[in-house]
């Protein structure tokens, strides 16, 4: 059991800059239990993490893994064998050249016989399909399969409690489905501990229990269905509320007696299913893209009715654009093939697809960070591909930031790194500071609060709006984002989401990579999947989802709506699961239950 009493951490004695990050805070971990933690940015959930396997050690109170005082400089050994960790960022633990070497490494750490280690080492390959990449170097791999092989290689050890910190963050769908079932069936096997910290309500409600941190302080704690029982306690902190309890509550507004335990899909779908005594037609068959409920969209690789498109030329095009990563090594990886599209001025356009599939590696075109091997690449009327190109007029004109955004954090305080931008711009010294004041107030961090802050003792969310900050404050036609929303608490990724909106709407382009379906829903006008570096396909937001399950494109999920929707569909609810707003969802559900009872009463 891990046993933690009243503790409290300050990362820095006597400053005032630097509160308590926890304060007098204490918590059990029972035997093979499964606990979420969750939490605004910056509530002290990694903190709190760190010290569960003794990483940091707390200024007052004490933490005891199976009895062993994590202060205890003599038990660290043991206790760091017991505890494994998953870092929220996958850069943080990966060490060696190649991922077999990875795995091997812990396990080597541990001093197992050389014939177990190769074992484990088979096992971890196998499990978590990673035996293509077994003599790849981990850095060459992209952000969510680095992921995998972390978290591959922790699990490898067969720690007694694991403390996974975000560890789905980047993953795709479909791979972040995998994952976490896999983790299921591990801590299941070795009667295992998990501690998963974590941003969605979803992966929180599939734990034994919820921990609510905020301010440091643990602000309620007990089963999931009871720590989201209450929405109003989950919307004062900022955080996500499970889709299938916004639903519920919904429903409850027009008078249905759902459960309150229906916080999950399959509570909730159970329920609906006994509304029904047989399968009804929704009478509105026709969606809003225009195809109707059970017939099957025809995509094409390129949709030439996609939102945005104009008499005006492209502010961006690809024309056959080609890059190999290691070219004319035995490590040679295609990462963009053939890729060809065109993107317009004012566009949101998200760029999604499986992980290691070239998303990152196509905007880091746009500025001139990667050259293409061969093809055409225009940029707002610049030729990218020249050698003359002139990289920091483009550079003024495309922002980006980058998945993980310490990578473009060099600064010693937030002031300097949001106003160095501005800087490089010959902006008067004296407008700088209403600039980057504006730019931090516009992604919710307090001036006040964050100006003399190092950008390295931000927590993973904070880091990620303060890079977002530095980009916005320069205000670039082009704005491309890799994960911009990955850690982010749900206020923060709304308020980001709104700042985003609003950047669109006064003419810039907006590019994002990410695989969070519900964020795309509500932001995107169009949709690029990419497979294996080549362009999949490419609509508008409505139609790419409209082809649900039977696109078979790895990367390509469905909003969590969508999904309870289908869901729901199967239950004998005949209704168009291609919608994005949660009014519409509860409207339809109570024109089918409504239907279903004039039925019966005309059949009496």
């Amino acid at each position: 059991m891990i046993f933690a009493q009243n503790i409290t951490f300050r990362y820095r004695l006597n400053s005032s800059d630097y509160p308590p990050i926890l304060k007098n805070l204490s918590l059990e971990i029972e035997d093979s239990e499964s606990v979420a933690i969750i939490g605004p940015n910056g509530s002290g959930k990694s903190t709190l993490g760190r010290c569960l396997n003794g990483l940091l050690v707390p200024q007052s109170g004490k933490i005891l893994i199976d009895g062993l005082d994590t202060s205890d400089d003599k038990k660290k050994w043991n206790i760091h064998k017991q505890v494994g960790m998953i870092f929220q960022n996958p850069e943080n633990q990966l060490v060696t050249t190649t991922v077999e070497r990875e795995i091997a490494f812990g396990l080597e750490n541990l001093g197992l016989p050389s014939p177990e280690i190769c074992d484990r080492v088979e096992w971890v390959l196998d499990r978590f399909h990673l035996s293509k990449y077994r003599h790849y170097p981990p850095h060459k791999l992209s952000g969510g399969e680095k992921q995998r092989v972390a978290i591959a290689s922790v699990t490898a050890m067969q720690p007694r409690y694991l403390i996974c910190d975000e560890p789905t963050s980047l993953l795709d769908p479909y791979d972040r489905r995998v994952i976490l079932d896999l983790l299921f069936s591990i801590i299941d096997e070795y009667k295992m501990s998990m501690v998963f910290i974590t941003q969605s309500s979803e992966e929180a409600t599939q734990m034994d229990r919820v921990v609510l941190l905020a301010g440091g302080k643990l602000v309620k704690s007990g089963t999931p269905e009871k720590v989201y029982y209450d929405s109003s306690i989950l919307v004062k902190h900022g955080l996500e509320i499970p889709v299938a309890k916004q639903l519920g509550d919904l429903l409850r507004t027009r008078g249905f007696k759902v459960p309150d335990t229906a916080i999950r899909p399959k509570p909730l779908v159970n329920w609906l299913s006994e509304q029904l005594s047989s399968p009804l037609q929704y009478k509105n068959r026709q969606t809003s893209s225009g195809i109707k409920a059970n017939e099957p969209p025809h995509i094409a690789k390129t949709d030439e009715n996609y939102i945005g498109k104009s008499s005006q030329p492209p502010i961006i095009e690809f024309d056959k654009v080609n890059h190999t990563y290691s070219l004319g090594t035995t490590l040679e990886i295609p990462a963009l093939r053939d890729i060809t599209t065109q993107i317009y001025r004012g566009n949101c356009v998200a760029i999604t697809g499986a992980n290691g599939s070239g998303k990152s590696t196509m905007i880091q075109h746009l500025n001139g960070l990667l050259e293409a091997d061969s093809g055409r690449l225009n940029v707002d009327g610049i030729n990218v591909a020249t050698p003359d190109t002139n990289l920091k007029e483009l550079r003024k004109k495309v922002g980006l930031v980058f998945q993980f955004p310490e990578y473009q954090m060099f600064e010693e305080t937030i002031f300097d790194e949001v106003a160095f931008g501005p800087r490089q711009l010959g902006i008067k010294e004296s407008e700088i500071p209403r600039l980057v004041n504006l730019s931090l107030e516009r992604v919710n961090l307090d001036p006040k609060q964050f100006l003399q802050r190092h950008p390295l003792s931000l927590s993973g969310g904070e880091k990620r709006r303060a890079a977002i900050a530095g980009i916005l404050v320069t205000e670039p036609s082009i704005l491309a984002l890799d994960e911009p929303t990955s850690g982010l608490d749900s206020q923060s990724s709304h308020q980001v989401e709104a700042i985003f909106k609003e950047y669109v709407k006064m003419g810039a382009t907006l590019l994002l990579i990410t695989h969070d379906m519900d964020l795309i829903s509500r932001l995107a006008d169009r949709i690029l999947v990419l497979k294996d570096g080549r362009l999949k396909a490419d609509g508008t937001t409505e139609k790419i989802f409209a082809m649900g399950e039977s696109s078979k494109i790895p990367g390509l999920g469905q909003p969590s709506l969508c999904e309870l929707l289908d869901t729901i569909k199967k239950a004998g609810f005949r209704l168009d699961s291609n919608c994005f707003q949660l009014e519409r969802a509860a409207e339809m559900i109570d024109s089918c239950i409504k239907a279903e009872k004039n039925n019966k009463s005309n059949h009496k």
